[in-house]
């Protein structure tokens, strides 16, 4: 029921569609955040573009410094990666968040909590439409099945059975673009995000974990975006990609 309200099989039937067919290609810690992201594709929301402000004569306060169109290809392109990659999680040492604010991500992630609790409330609608058929059935589910709390041994996995679509947290995207907008020495890169950041557990595994995500999503854009129009998004995908592999080779991560 749930796949075929997302458009990953069709309801006539039941056969893949090409957006269910990339997907299923996706390692397992990465399907859920490659289906946010492509969700927010089908809306029209992923992009490497600045965002308008809500009301015209309302704009943004000058001391945030938000850059306005036309952004160069590189603004557009730090914005793009930043934003992808806050969709997956990073390891923090605590709760709480002790570092960067990005304005950018605060705006996206407010769209991503609104894809996700509808995606959240799809798959709990669908579930009690078929417990309601039967209660019965209510017996076969685990204690926990939907429980989104990380796992002890591995932040990546929890015991939730089901998609849950716990809302995010915009760290990795913050640190993304500090790796992103990083000139210095790169000897002492890894010290110096350590000190930006003391509340990451582990920031440079955190990093390969997201530039992973990056790319396993830029192979399903590409494979769909001839199909679903999607071929702006895919050359800013291109774009975005080399100015990521420049700064990688920079600092040492390939």
């Amino acid at each position: 029921m749930v796949l075929e309200h997302l458009e990953l099989i069709a309801s006539e039937d039941g056969g893949m569609t090409v957006l269910g067919d990339v997907l299923k290609d996706a390692p397992t810690n990465l399907q859920e955040p490659c289906l946010v992201a492509l969700e927010m594709m089908k809306f029209g929301v992923l992009s490497g573009e600045p965002f308008d402000a809500a009301q015209a004569h309302r704009p943004f306060p000058e001391q945030v410094k938000y850059p306005t169109p036309p952004v160069a290809p590189k603004t557009k392109a730090i914005l793009l990666l930043s934003r992808v990659m806050s969709l997956v999680p990073m390891k923090l040492k605590n709760d709480m968040w002790n570092a960067d604010v990005d304005f950018d991500l605060a705006a996206f992630h407010s769209l991503v909590r609104i894809l996700k609790r509808a995606l959240r409330q799809l798959v709990e609608a669908s579930l009690g439409s078929i417990l309601l058929k039967d209660l019965n059935r209510a017996k076969l589910l685990p204690p926990g099945f939907m429980c989104a709390s990380p796992r002890k041994e591995n932040h990546l996995e929890s015991p939730a059975l089901l998609p849950t679509f716990m809302l995010p947290r915009a760290c990795m995207g913050i640190v993304v673009r500090y790796f992103l907008e990083y000139h210095g020495d790169p000897k002492v890169f890894e010290k110096q995000l350590s000190q930006k950041f003391p509340c990451c557990l582990q920031p440079r595994k955190d990093l390969e974990y997201a530039f992973c995500f990056w790319d396993d999503l830029r192979r399903c854009v590409e494979c769909v975006a001839q199909q679903l129009g999607a071929e702006e998004l895919s050359e800013e995908m291109q774009l975005a990609s080399e100015q990521l592999e420049a700064q990688q080779l920079y600092l040492g991560f390939k």
